[in-house]
C-alpha cells in the first residue's frame, strides 16, 4: 500500500526534525520534537486569544456593547466571532499553514479554535458550517482550501455537517493579502454566488473564515447567502487582524 505524498511527506518532515532539530519560526529557538510543528512551546502557549470586552456584533476587542461602526452601519451577520489575533506566532502558523502547505498544522489550529471557543458562542446554535470557498483555479494551485481543512476539522470535533456546494466562488479573484484596504473592497465584489439555495431556507448558518481583515470577503459571502433566506447567519474566523492597511 502506497502512502499519499501527504502523509509521506509530513512523516519525512517528522524524522528529519528528530534528527536534525529545527528553529522556532518566531523565536529562533533550536526546538526538537514539540507539541505543535514549526514553534517552540513558549510561543504556542503566547497567542493573543481575544478575551471580552468585545462589541456584541462584530466582535472587535475592547469595545463595551456595540461599537461605533455597528452602531452606525450594522453588518448582516447576527455575530462575528475570533480567536486570535493576527500577529507572532498565530500569524506565523496562519502563514506556514496557508503559503507553506504545512497542512499537518490544521489539527492544532482547529483544537486552538475548539479549545478557545468565545463565552457567547456555542456550535450547537448552527444547522451547516459553510467554510468560505476559494475558486477552482486558486484550488488547484494550492492544492487545499485552508478553511475547508479548518471546517473537516472542527466538523468531528462539533457534530455540525459542513455545507460545501451552497455557496461557491465564482469569480477568481486577486488574493486579498496582495491588495490593500480600498482595492479589497471592490475585489470581492461579485465573487460568489449560491447553489441549491433551498438548502439554507430557514437554517441557521456558521459561516467559516481563517483571518479577518477588512471584513471584505465576509460581508460579501453574507451578502449573497441571505439571498436564500436563511434564519440566522453568524460569522467565526481564526484570526483578526487589528489594523489592516
Amino acid at each position: 500500500m502506497q502512502l499519499r505524498p501527504s502523509i509521506f511527506h509530513q512523516t519525512i518532515e517528522t524524522a528529519v526534525s528528530f534528527i536534525y532539530p529545527a528553529q522556532c519560526r518566531v523565536c529562533e529557538k533550536i526546538i526538537g520534537i514539540e507539541s505543535v510543528p514549526y514553534v517552540c512551546d513558549t510561543c504556542w502557549t503566547n497567542i493573543d486569544i481575544i478575551s471580552p470586552p468585545w462589541c456584541e456584533i462584530c466582535g472587535i476587542p475592547n469595545a463595551e456593547g456595540i461599537c461605533a461602526d455597528c452602531a452606525t452601519k450594522p453588518p448582516q451577520y447576527g455575530k462575528l466571532r475570533t480567536i486570535g489575533i493576527y500577529h507572532g506566532t498565530l500569524q506565523h502558523l496562519i502563514h506556514l499553514y496557508k503559503f507553506e502547505k504545512r497542512t499537518n498544522l490544521v489539527k492544532h489550529l482547529g483544537q486552538l479554535i475548539i479549545a478557545n471557543l468565545p463565552n457567547d458562542f456555542s456550535f450547537d446554535e448552527y444547522d451547516y458550517i459553510l467554510p468560505i470557498p476559494i475558486h477552482k483555479k486558486r484550488l488547484r494551485e494550492r492544492g487545499f482550501n485552508q478553511t475547508m481543512l479548518l471546517a473537516n476539522h472542527i466538523s468531528k470535533m462539533s457534530n455540525n455537517p459542513i455545507l460545501m456546494d451552497a455557496l461557491i466562488r465564482e469569480k477568481n479573484t486577486s488574493p486579498q493579502s496582495s491588495l490593500d484596504r480600498e482595492a479589497r473592497q471592490t475585489n470581492i465584489i461579485g465573487a460568489f454566488a449560491l447553489r441549491r439555495s433551498e438548502v439554507v431556507r430557514d437554517k441557521k448558518l456558521l459561516v467559516l473564515d481563517d483571518v479577518y481583515t477588512t471584513g471584505a470577503t465576509v460581508r460579501e459571502a453574507v451578502k449573497v447567502l441571505w439571498n436564500a433566506d436563511p434564519m440566522e447567519i453568524d460569522v467565526l474566523t481564526l484570526a483578526r487582524a487589528l489594523n489592516p492597511v
